[in-house]
């Protein structure tokens, strides 16, 4: 299958795909009296039941799926960086569980919230659930939750290392800065794929860097090019050669953002610290970063 996929092909998937999801994160904001109007549509103490209005696949085994609220002026009442947690069903049929997800949708978007998932087949419970939703089921949230306050001008540059569906939190962080009056920070990407086929969203990245007055710099990477002779971006693993070229150096005014799964993390910066019954930490930088002198005070994981 792979290898049927021309270089016009891949072009005319790509678009279609991520014009279905970029159109609608771009929402325009509330005017004042829907913003005096609406309300948080969910809790962060239980699971809030919204109806799934729409799930179209943006790529492969990727889903935006979009969850109404109870009223059409209703807001998320996310903080930047934010994320919620979704309840589903057990692969196993043993009861229920929950995973956080970051929404995709902006802050200011009334009615609805937008999550973009990765699907996992055979593996995933909660991301297999969301996938396969239709239209008029219900899926259980809970939040918002703020992982890291992001204000205008906060950092001088940000650098951010995303991994498939890891791309959903620095596309948030992203896009609020792009849209903050006043803000000026630089913003640069390392999205990392498998192949380029596995890149999903494309065009309303590339929108994003189009319009950001060479404020946000995109740079893609794939393990391998495979069939795809035409492809120009960066292959391969993230090494330090890629960090020392694109991103920001440790300094007192800069961050790197890093999501993805987690080989990534003990590769790039180190995995978080888990500990039974209570919120997952930071833990120490190793890896890449870590080797490159960055610290907790210069590295977030997502």
């Amino acid at each position: 299958m792979l290898r049927q996929i021309s270089r016009s092909n891949f072009g005319r998937v790509a678009a279609a795909t991520s014009l279905v999801a970029g159109a609608t994160f771009l929402a325009a904001p509330p005017t004042q009296a829907q913003s005096d109007s609406s309300r948080v549509a969910i809790s962060k103490s239980e699971f809030t039941p919204l109806t799934v209005s729409s799930n179209v696949q943006v790529g492969k085994n990727v889903h935006l799926v979009t969850l109404d609220f109870p009223n059409k002026t209703d807001s998320l009442g996310m903080t930047t960086a934010g994320m919620l947690m979704v309840q589903g069903e057990k692969r196993d049929g043993s009861g229920t569980i929950a995973r956080p997800y970051t929404p995709v949708s902006r802050n200011d978007t009334l009615g609805k919230l937008e999550l973009v998932v990765k699907d996992y087949p055979g593996v995933g419970n909660v991301s297999s659930h969301i996938c396969a939703s239709k239209p008029g089921d219900k899926l259980g949230v809970k939040g918002c939750f703020t992982k890291i306050e992001v204000k205008p001008n906060k950092w001088k540059k940000v650098g951010m290392l995303a991994g498939g569906s890891g791309i959903t939190p620095c596309l948030q962080v992203a896009e609020e800065l792009l849209s903050s009056p006043g803000d000026e920070t630089e913003i640069t990407l390392i999205f990392c794929n498998q192949s380029p086929s596995d890149i999903f969203l494309k065009d309303h990245i590339d929108a994003l860097a189009a319009k950001s007055g060479g404020r946000f710099t995109v740079h893609y990477c794939v393990d391998k090019a495979g069939v795809f002779d035409f492809w120009k971006g960066l292959t391969g693993y993230v090494n330090a050669d890629m960090v020392k070229k694109y991103l920001p150096p440790p300094t007192d005014d800069s961050m790197v953002m890093v999501c993805g799964p987690p080989p990534m993390y003990k590769a790039i910066c180190g995995g978080k610290k888990f500990e039974k019954g209570k919120p997952p930490k930071q833990g120490d930088i190793t890896g890449i970063l870590g080797g490159m002198g960055f610290t907790n005070a210069n590295v977030f994981k997502f």
